[in-house]
Order: C-alpha cells, then sequence, then structure tokens
C-alpha cells in the first residue's frame, strides 16, 4: 500500500476507505439521506465498523460522533502520510460542512485532517468534546496551504498536556473567517493575540468560559478590529454588571446588533454613564436572576428576553416589539408571585409601564379570571350532584 492510502480513515471521511480493509466485526452504523448529501455516523459500540464511513464519501455535510474512542489506533508505525499525494481526490469531495464529536484524538492525526482539509471545500468545521493526546499540536508549517473556513466552532476541546492548542488551530485559517465559537474552552480572557486577522468576523460566541469576567473583556484591544462583528455571545462567563458590558463594548467601540449575555447573575448600574451600541436591537438577558427590569437598557432595542429571572410583575416598554418574559414568578399563580415577592423584596426601583410592547405571557388578570370562573364551576357541579 502506498503512503497516501494511509491516511486516516475516520477523520478526513475519507477519501479511500474502498482501500483500507481494517478487521472490525461490526455492521455498518452511518446513516445517509435519499439525496445523499448529508451523512451521520455514530461509532459509539465497543467495536465500530470504521469502514462505514464510505458511505460519506460523497456527502456535503458529514456528522461523526467517536463515541469517546481513542483514535490511537489510526496511528501508522511508519508515520502519517503526506494528504499533498492525494491532493486532486481531495479536491473532487463535495464536502462542505464537518462535525466531529467525542473521540481521543492524537495530536498528528489532527493536524493530518486540518492539512487534509485544506484541499477541500469545506467551508465550516465543528470539533466537539475531543481531547487531543500526544501534544503538542504543532501550528501550520509554511509549506502548508491555509484553511479557507467561513465557520470554526469549538467546544470543550481540551489538549492532555502543554500546549496553546486554539492558537494552533486558528494558524490553520485564513483571513475570511465569518464565525467562530470558541466555548467552553478555558479561555480567560479574549484571545486577541489570534484573533487580529479576521477582520470579516461577524459572529464570536465566547460562552461558557466563566474565568473570563469583565475584566477579560474590557482588555479585549482586538474588539476594535471587528468592525464587522454583529453577533456576541458571552453566556456564562462571569460578568456582573449590564454597566461593565457597556462600558467594555464602548471603549473597544463594537456595533454589534445582537448581544447574549444570559446565564451571568447581573445588576443594574444607573450611576454608570455609557451608552450602548447604536446598532444594538436584540439583547438576551435570560437566567441573570434580575428582580427588575434594568434602567440601563439600549435606546432602540427591539428585541429582549428576560425569560426565567426573578421579576414579580409584567413589565412593558415603549421601544421593544418583541418581549419574552416566560420562567418568571408572575407568570405562575398570584399565590405563588406573592409568596416569592414576600421572601425576596426587589432591589431596584420598579420600571415604570408603557404601551408598545408585546409580552410572550400570559397576563396576571388571566390568570384571575382563569381561577374564578373554575370555582363558579365547581360550586354549580357540587350543587346538581
Amino acid at each position: 500500500m502506498v503512503p497516501w492510502q494511509r491516511l486516516s480513515l475516520p477523520l478526513l471521511l475519507l477519501l479511500l476507505s474502498p482501500l483500507l480493509l481494517l478487521p472490525w466485526p461490526s455492521s455498518a452504523i452511518c446513516i445517509l439521506d435519499e439525496e445523499g448529501d448529508n451523512c451521520f455516523c455514530n461509532f459509539s459500540t465497543p467495536e465500530p465498523n470504521w469502514n462505514s464511513l464510505q458511505m460519506c464519501l460523497s456527502s456535503v455535510e458529514v456528522e461523526i460522533h467517536g463515541g469517546g474512542h481513542n483514535l490511537d489506533i489510526f496511528l501508522p508505525k511508519g508515520g502519517l502520510a503526506d494528504p499533498r499525494q492525494a491532493a486532486d481526490l481531495l479536491r473532487s469531495l463535495r464536502l462542505k460542512r464537518l462535525k466531529l464529536k467525542d473521540a481521543q484524538v492524537p495530536a498528528p492525526l489532527l493536524y493530518q485532517l486540518l492539512q487534509a482539509l485544506t484541499y477541500t471545500r469545506t467551508q465550516e468545521l465543528s470539533l466537539e468534546d475531543l481531547g487531543v493526546s500526544h501534544p503538542p499540536l504543532q501550528p501550520r508549517s509554511p509549506s502548508d496551504h491555509a484553511l479557507a473556513l467561513k465557520a470554526l466552532k469549538l467546544n470543550r476541546v481540551s489538549p492532555a498536556g502543554e500546549g496553546d492548542l486554539m492558537a494552533a488551530i486558528l494558524t490553520w485559517l485564513k483571513p475570511g473567517l465569518k464565525t467562530l465559537s470558541l466555548t467552553d474552552s478555558g479561555l480567560s480572557s479574549v484571545p486577541c493575540s489570534n484573533l487580529g486577522t479576521f477582520k470579516e468576523l461577524s459572529s464570536l460566541d465566547l460562552s461558557d468560559n466563566p474565568a473570563i469576567g469583565e475584566s477579560g473583556l474590557t482588555a479585549a484591544l482586538c474588539l476594535k478590529e471587528f468592525q464587522e462583528l454583529r453577533d456576541l455571545a458571552l453566556r456564562n462567563t462571569s460578568l456582573q454588571s449590564l454597566g461593565g458590558v457597556c462600558g467594555a463594548l464602548e471603549a473597544r467601540g463594537v456595533k454589534v446588533q445582537r448581544l447574549d449575555i444570559s446565564y451571568n447573575e447581573l445588576r443594574d448600574t444607573p450611576s454608570t454613564q455609557c451608552t450602548w451600541p447604536p446598532t444594538l436591537t436584540s439583547l438576551n438577558l435570560s437566567h441573570a436572576k434580575l428582580k427588575c427590569v434594568p434602567k440601563s437598557l439600549p435606546q432602540r432595542l427591539q428585541q429582549l428576553d428576560l425569560s426565567h429571572n426573578l421579576l414579580t410583575k409584567q413589565p412593558t416598554l415603549d421601544q421593544v416589539t418583541e418581549l419574552v418574559l416566560e420562567g418568571n414568578p408572575f407568570t405562575q399563580s398570584s399565590a405563588l408571585a406573592r409568596s416569592r415577592r414576600e421572601q425576596a423584596p426587589e432591589e431596584c426601583a420598579e420600571s415604570v409601564p408603557s404601551r408598545g410592547s408585546r409580552p410572550f405571557v400570559g397576563s396576571p388578570l388571566a390568570f384571575q379570571v382563569f381561577g374564578t370562573a373554575a370555582f363558579v364551576l365547581l360550586c354549580r357541579v357540587r350543587r346538581f350532584a
């Protein structure tokens, strides 16, 4: 077998699965849709049939669940082959979107995957729940091509040892990246040194990195470079106040349209003088333990998510046309809302009721009318019993 025929099948999809005859006894575990565009593989069985990946060779979108298996078995003793020897075959693939999930991947094999994808039409790469063994992952060498990705999503990808894994992966990318997600990755700040080249970035998700905090956000000087950034997600990043977030965005000149800072224990800071980005029209403040509607909201806000907070009264806001309020105490029975109100007094002033918003919840009056009608009906039933 020539060297290029030993390229990693489970990571590269590959190419050469008809030529790889690995002795796995189980049945095929990949599913291909009728059009042949989407292929899904689940290798969670103890002895998976990796050869079934040949079903995915003509697919546009491929998702592979590794079942937690260690892919060291695909490291040949003689060393990994050079994908450049199979460049023509790689260019013939229709692959545009690839997701790899739940596996232990040796760093040399991940390097080979990135190297091989540079010859394909892949536009979106998602890596999730991967442990990278045999670190460090080597950055792209000058002789390698770069990946022309539009979207890169890394979720719970961690090295089993030393090395800056994120920095090494980002070296493979061309500047045209539009969407970047680095969630639950142990980040303590916005990785400016690696993001400064992505001038066209429109969506950035740094959620589930609780070590970032407001200091890590404020220190993100690279945000000044993201003039095309429209979507910013900072869920569960230990943010503490609306004023701190507003100040960081103002200082860096970020003109986002949609901001998600849910799952942070936020407090309103009306004394902080700050101007939200004038472009900001959608704000997610759900699961933030808010007891009242913050006063320091963006002026041009159209969409506001206040669901699953501690609001005891139904608010209305003039400019907000889409107001989400489900999961707050006042959306439950009036008795339960009154009980919670007694146990947890509000810490901020009530917002002034106004017209024009359309909350997606039932009003307390509706609950009272329903309860009264049910009581009258019950009395009548008992009278005729």
